[in-house]
C-alpha cells in the first residue's frame, strides 16, 4: 500500500511541476505582449501629437503667407524658442509637446522653406523623435502661394 501511496504522490508532484510551467510560461507571454501593447500606445501617441504640431506649423504658414509676413518671423512670434535662419527653422518640444529650449528637447519640428517656383512656395515640416536616434515620426509637403505684391 505504501508503494501505490509513493506513486500518486509522484505523479501529483508530476502534474503540479507541469502546471506551474505552463502557467509561467503563459505569464511570460503576456507580459511580453503588455510591454509591446504600451510601446505601441505611446508611438501612436506621438503620432497623433506629431500630426497636430504639424498642422499647427502649416496653418501658421498659410496664415503668414496671407498676412504676407516673412517666413522664420511668423514661427517667433507663435513659438519664441524657435531657432530659424533665412530657409528653415527648427521648433523643439519636450515629453508633454510642450515647446521648449533645444536642450530640453525630446521631439522637434524642422521646417524648411524651398525656392518659389512659379508662384508656389513649397514648405515641408517634419517631426522628429530627437531620443531615438532623430527617427522621422511623421513628414508634410506643403505648398503655398506666393502673396501678390502690389
Amino acid at each position: 500500500m505504501n508503494h501505490s501511496s509513493n506513486s500518486h504522490s509522484r505523479m501529483f508532484l508530476m502534474e503540479l511541476i507541469i502546471a506551474i510551467l505552463f502557467f509561467s510560461l503563459a505569464s511570460a507571454i503576456c507580459l511580453r505582449m503588455f510591454a509591446a501593447s504600451r510601446k505601441m500606445s505611446g508611438d501612436t501617441t506621438a503620432l497623433n501629437m506629431a500630426i497636430n504640431q504639424a498642422s499647427n506649423v502649416a496653418e501658421l504658414l498659410k496664415y503668414a503667407q496671407s498676412e504676407n509676413e516673412p517666413f522664420p518671423g511668423c514661427m517667433l512670434g507663435a513659438y519664441p524658442y524657435t531657432v530659424a535662419d533665412t530657409a528653415q527653422a527648427a521648433i523643439y518640444f519636450d515629453e508633454g509637446w510642450n515647446h521648449c529650449e533645444t536642450h530640453n528637447a525630446v521631439y522637434s519640428i524642422q521646417v524648411t522653406q524651398q525656392d518659389e517656383n512659379n508662384g508656389i512656395i513649397p514648405f515641408g515640416i517634419a517631426v522628429w523623435d530627437t531620443t531615438d536616434n532623430n527617427a522621422a515620426i511623421y513628414t508634410l509637403d506643403l505648398k503655398l502661394h506666393a502673396p501678390i505684391q502690389p
